[in-house]
C-alpha cells in the first residue's frame, strides 16, 4: 500500500510540475495596445459622398467612440471595385498603415463600388478581435437594416445614419460581456488571450487549450504507474536480505596468503586532432529588403 501510495504521489508531482513548466512561464507578447491617441481615429471618404459638415460632425462621432472604447477606429467609405480576396488584404494593411500593427482597433469598410454583391469588412486588432469576432455577424446583420442592398440607389443621409448606428452597435456589443476566450490567427500562426488582466498577442497556446493535453497526460501517468506497480508485485516476492554467513563457520573458513597479480598489459592510444582543422563558422545571411511583416488581424467580410 506504501508502495501504491508513493507511485499516485509521484505522478501528481510530475504533473505539477508539468503545469508549472508549461502554464504558468511568461509567454513572448507583440501586443502593443492604444496609445491614447482618440483624434487619431477617423472616416475616410473614398466615395466622396459627404458634405465638410457631414465628414466632420462624423469624425467627432467617431472620435468619441475611440475615446470610450480605448481603441482606434476607421471608418471606410470605398467607391474602389476591389474583390473579397483584395477587400480583406486592403483593410488589414489599410489598418496597420494608419495604427501600427496589434494595436487595439478596427477599420469598418463600407462597399459603395456598386459592385453586386456588395462586400462589407470588418477588420479588428489588439483586443477588438475579442470584443467583436463573436458577434461580428449579428453587427453586419443588424446594419443590413440601414445600408442599400447591393445596386440600389441611396442618399448620403442614408449612409450617415448607417454609420452612427454602428458606432452605437460598437458600444453595444463592447458592454454585452460576450466575448470570445481567446481567437487564433491561422494566418501568422498566433493566439489572441488575456492572461490575468493582460492581453496577449503571441504564438504560445493560452491554458483552456492545454488543460486537455494535461489532463490525457495525468491519466496516462497513473495508469502507467499503477500497471508497472501490479506487474512488479505479481512477479517479484519481496523478502528479507539473508545474511550469508550463517551458512558458513568462521572455523573452516582460513585465509592464509594475500596476493596482487597483474596478468595483463593494456596500452591505449588516442589521435589528437590539430586546432587548425577546426570547421568555420556559420554564414550570416543579409537582412530580406522589402518584406512587410504585419500584425495579427481578426474580422470578416458580409454580403449585402
Amino acid at each position: 500500500m506504501k508502495r501504491l501510495l508513493s507511485l499516485i504521489m509521484t505522478a501528481i508531482m510530475c504533473l505539477c510540475m508539468l503545469m508549472a513548466l508549461t502554464g504558468c512561464s511568461e509567454p513572448p507578447n507583440n501586443y502593443v495596445g492604444w496609445n491614447g491617441n482618440y483624434q487619431d481615429s477617423f472616416l475616410h471618404d473614398d466615395k466622396n459622398l459627404f458634405s465638410d459638415t457631414q465628414r466632420q460632425e462624423l469624425d467627432e462621432m467617431i472620435q468619441q467612440k475611440a475615446k470610450e472604447l480605448e481603441m482606434n477606429i476607421l471608418i471606410y467609405v470605398n467607391g474602389t471595385y476591389r474583390s473579397d480576396y483584395e477587400t480583406k488584404d486592403f483593410c488589414d494593411c489599410t489598418y496597420e498603415a494608419f495604427f501600427q500593427p496589434d494595436t487595439d482597433g478596427l477599420m469598418y469598410y463600407l462597399d459603395l463600388s456598386s459592385k453586386v454583391p456588395a462586400y462589407d469588412y470588418i477588420s479588428t486588432s489588439g483586443k477588438a478581435i475579442l470584443l467583436y469576432e463573436e458577434n461580428r455577424e449579428s453587427i453586419f446583420s443588424h446594419m443590413d437594416l440601414y445600408l442599400p442592398s447591393s445596386g440600389s440607389s441611396y442618399e448620403s443621409d442614408q449612409i450617415y445614419d448607417a454609420v452612427v448606428e454602428f458606432l452605437n452597435q460598437l458600444s453595444v456589443y463592447a458592454n454585452n460581456g460576450n466575448t470570445s476566450h481567446y481567437y487564433h490567427d491561422e494566418s501568422k500562426g498566433t493566439y489572441i488571450y488575456y492572461k490575468g488582466d493582460k492581453l496577449y498577442v503571441t504564438t504560445k497556446k493560452p491554458l483552456i487549450l492545454l488543460l486537455p493535453i494535461w489532463f490525457a497526460s495525468a491519466i496516462i501517468g497513473l495508469v502507467t504507474a499503477l500497471i508497472t506497480f501490479l506487474i512488479s508485485k505479481r512477479h517479484y516476492t519481496f523478502k528479507a536480505k539473508t545474511n550469508p554467513s550463517v551458512y558458513l563457520s568462521k572455523d573452516a573458513v582460513n585465509f592464509t596468503q594475500k596476493s596482487d597479480n597483474h596478468i595483463r598489459t593494456y596500452q591505449t592510444r588516442h589521435r589528437i586532432s590539430s586546432s587548425s582543422s577546426g570547421g568555420g563558422g556559420g554564414h550570416r545571411s543579409g537582412g530580406g529588403g522589402g518584406h512587410h511583416s504585419s500584425g495579427s488581424h481578426g474580422g470578416g467580410g458580409h454580403h449585402r
